[in-house]
């Protein structure tokens, strides 16, 4: 039998620096920022567990195992959400939808946020690719296809369809107090000058319902 010399080194000094410069880049890969996810570049948006709560601090656990702490202390707009079913979406309802184009040209809603009367409403203007649509339903009528939504967009009526895999969720006002342990949340923040993120929009829903819209 061969024998095999191995050499082994004395391990390396890590660096407090170094360590919190890894943790910093392995939370900036956990979240995700995209125009239609934060109205602007200095917004975050998050998603997760709630692990946590003390006082105006809510501790959130992510996907990749991190957890993230911020701040509550400046009244952020909170909604409660719900999946919902497309016999809830009527013409006046108001919706957010993000939608893509189909084989002829359409567009078919890949997820709809029904906001109830009194919620808080995203103040996101929509994309220039129009993934994302603020909008009032018009009317709605049947197809072969599924449920077709007419909407106003910049001054013309624009037709949506809703396909067997649209997500459609309801989302109604809530308070911060209604956040509990436990409790799926999606929101967005921004990073102070102390380095804590202040949450500014949070949607959240029941464990098991995965990553609320926001």
């Amino acid at each position: 039998m061969p024998i095999v010399r191995c050499r082994f080194e004395p391990p390396v000094p890590v660096r407090k620096k170094a360590v919190h410069r890894f943790a910093a880049l392995v939370i900036a890969s956990a979240v995700a920022i995209t125009p239609a996810q934060a109205q602007t570049a200095n917004e975050l948006r998050i998603s997760g567990t709630v692990e946590k709560l003390d006082g105006n601090l809510v501790t959130l656990s992510l996907s990749q195992g991190i957890s993230v702490v911020a701040r509550l202390d400046s009244e952020p707009r909170v909604n409660s959400v719900a999946k919902g079913s497309g016999s809830d979406l009527k013409a006046g309802s108001q919706v957010n939808i993000q939608a893509k184009s189909g084989q002829s040209g359409d567009l078919i809603a890949t997820q709809i946020v029904l906001f109830a009367p009194g919620s808080n409403r995203p103040d996101a203007e929509p994309g220039p690719d129009n993934a994302q649509l603020v909008a009032t339903i018009e009317k709605t009528h049947a197809s072969p296809e599924g449920p077709v939504l007419t909407i106003g967009d910049k001054g013309k009526d624009r037709k949506i369809t809703i396909g067997p895999d649209t997500a459609i969720w309801i989302a109604r006002a809530a308070r911060i107090t209604d956040i509990k342990v436990g409790s799926a949340v999606t929101m967005t923040a921004v990073k102070r000058e102390d380095g804590s993120l202040q949450v500014l929009r949070a949607n959240f829903g029941p464990a098991g319902v995965g990553n609320p819209p926001l």
